[in-house]
């Protein structure tokens, strides 16, 4: 079972995500939210969580890249975790995420819309779909977001 700690990591965030909730968020303020909730499920598994981590580049004239989230256990043992959190489907964050798992992380991608994903998962990718319902708001203000328990698949 290669996969299994992937597997494992997946649904474990799943179920942590999936006892999360809230109303009327920005855009950014879900994204933070996201970032948030994550830090404190790595947390309370004896994980370290940095953002905006640089992935190695192959060369100077490439662009460096960054994670979302970077998870190491306090312990040093075990694979690290990458996860990319966003709201579309974005090919560089597949990009990004294929290439922490080439280098043996376990690669998970925190997908926050209801719209479908329209990108090829890779197999050494995990997705876990946060179903965030979007509203316009009625004085023309920013679109709101929120979040009920049990909605992330």
């Amino acid at each position: 079972m290669p996969n299994a700690g992937l597997d494992a990591a997946a649904n474990s965030l799943r179920a942590w995500l999936n006892r999360q909730h809230f109303s009327d968020l920005t855009s950014i303020e879900t994204t933070r939210f996201f970032t948030d909730s994550i830090t404190q499920w790595a947390q309370s598994l004896g994980y370290n969580a940095r953002e905006e981590v640089h992935l190695p580049t192959e060369s100077e004239e490439t662009r460096s890249r960054r994670l979302d989230l970077q998870l190491r256990h306090r312990s040093k043992t075990g694979r690290l975790i990458s996860i990319e959190i966003d709201r579309t489907s974005k090919a560089l964050s597949l990009d990004k995420l294929t290439q922490a798992a080439e280098l043996g992380d376990l690669a998970l991608w925190v997908r926050w819309s209801r719209d479908p994903i329209s990108v090829p998962i890779p197999p050494g990718i995990r997705v876990i779909r946060a179903h965030v319902l979007r509203r316009k708001s009625r004085t023309g203000g920013p679109i709101r977001m929120s979040l009920q328990a049990d909605s992330c698949g």
